[in-house]
């Protein structure tokens, strides 16, 4: 890829969202919207240095930061070992696939008073709803990755007296992994808002529980501010994804 057709999506996007700005602070500026209700990019960006001079940002950072990544390595391990064993062996699909979907299905916020009861208040009921939240596309991407690698080279290696070992780590397991990828940038931006919708509710910390905290106390621009952070670190992961991508792409062209 050219150097000029990487930069021209950026320069588009991030144009977009400059014009946006300027338009929300001009319209703000000569009040012709409510900055009480709207706030503008000005009082974000002063609410965004309040925060980080005062310590609360970096500390909320860290806070969300270590329940996403414990919650989402759980969901990574979990569901690609899983999705694994149920693409490659039919009688474990048919005994765990009715509760991966049921789990798909299920409302998530409505098992919050379980998960309560169960780990109480705090970042382990966050961890929990990052999990849950997290595991099932994993799970079924890695699942259909494993089914979406050649039968032929399975018969081939199969035929050579590949083990059962040789075979997951010399055949399926390379052949999945842009399905698997694909699952794990999904699971992740998923983990994301598990982490924010559970310091909502169940959170002591993080950017979800300042989301709640100044929403209740009509803080539109200290909200807004956390929502941009949330923003930001959504679309730093899906970057930080598709590199790991790259990285895949790169081990399974050394394997072949």
């Amino acid at each position: 890829m050219s150097r000029q057709s990487r930069i021209i999506p950026v320069l588009l996007g991030g144009g977009f969202l400059v014009l946006v700005a300027v338009v929300w602070q001009l319209a703000a500026a000569l009040g012709l919207i409510n900055s009480f209700l709207t706030s503008s990019p000005q009082l974000i960006w002063e609410s965004l240095i309040s925060q980080g001079t005062s310590g609360l940002l970096l500390r909320s950072i860290g806070i969300s930061a270590l329940e996403l990544l414990i919650g989402f390595v759980l969901a990574a391990v979990v569901g690609v070992v899983l999705g694994l064993v149920m693409g490659r062996y039919r009688y474990v699909e048919y005994a765990i696939e009715p509760y991966v979907w049921l789990l798909y299905s299920a409302p998530i916020v409505a098992l919050f008073p379980l998960l309560v009861l169960m780990l109480g208040l705090g970042s382990p009921t966050v961890v929990a709803i990052a999990f849950l939240m997290s595991v099932v596309p994993v799970i079924v991407n890695s699942m259909q990755g494993v089914r979406n690698v050649d039968p032929q080279l399975v018969r081939a290696a199969k035929s050579f007296g590949a083990s059962e070992a040789a075979l997951l780590q010399k055949v399926i397991l390379p052949g999945s992994v842009p399905t698997i990828m694909a699952g794990l940038r999904l699971g992740v931006g998923r983990a994301l808002v598990g982490v924010v919708v559970g310091e909502f509710f169940a959170g002591d910390g993080g950017i979800g529980y300042n989301i709640s905290y100044f929403a209740g106390h009509l803080g539109t621009t200290d909200v807004l501010a956390s929502v941009f952070v949330v923003i930001v670190a959504g679309v730093a992961l899906n970057v930080l994804a598709r590199r790991l991508e790259g990285l895949a792409d790169s081990w399974r062209a050394n394997l072949d």
